[in-house]
């Protein structure tokens, strides 16, 4: 049990990663991302197919948080500029947004598990090398 959740888990960021590497390439939108990583790791049809499900779970998902990004900030707004900051409504705020954060979550890891039980050994190497390639970016801007 604990092998294959660490498997999930990993498969889960290698593709979000790589759909993360894949917005700082040339074509940063939609499916140009997808085509440029499924170029990349040279994905066969069946597993661009897993891609661009896992591509379209996350856009569904950004889309929805983003509907209610707006609220959110007029919230954080009114507590910001009251005379005393409504800690439990702050902390309300913050357990709203985790829900939403889970409540998409098992959607997206379980179309990433399709993904990653279909990736070759060369195909998962090469995602490796490409996370490993952006936690060294990431560990320059600290």
């Amino acid at each position: 049990m604990t092998r294959k959740l660490f498997a999930i888990i990993a498969g889960v960021a290698m593709v979000i990663g790589f759909l993360s590497w894949g917005a700082h390439a040339h074509w940063s939108r939609g499916h140009n991302r997808v085509d440029w990583i499924a170029k990349r790791l040279k994905l066969d049809d069946q597993q661009k197919v897993k891609l661009e499900a896992i591509h379209e779970a996350m856009r569904q998902a950004r889309q929805e948080f983003r509907d209610e990004r707006a609220g959110l900030l007029d919230e954080v707004t009114a507590q910001i500029k009251s005379d005393q900051l409504d800690q439990a409504k702050v902390l309300q705020l913050v357990e709203q947004r985790l829900t939403r954060m889970n409540q998409a979550a098992p959607q997206i890891i379980a179309k990433v598990a399709e993904l990653h039980a279909t990736l070759t050994p060369e195909q998962k190497a090469e995602v490796i090398e490409r996370l490993d390639h952006m936690k060294g970016r990431m560990q320059d801007h600290h």
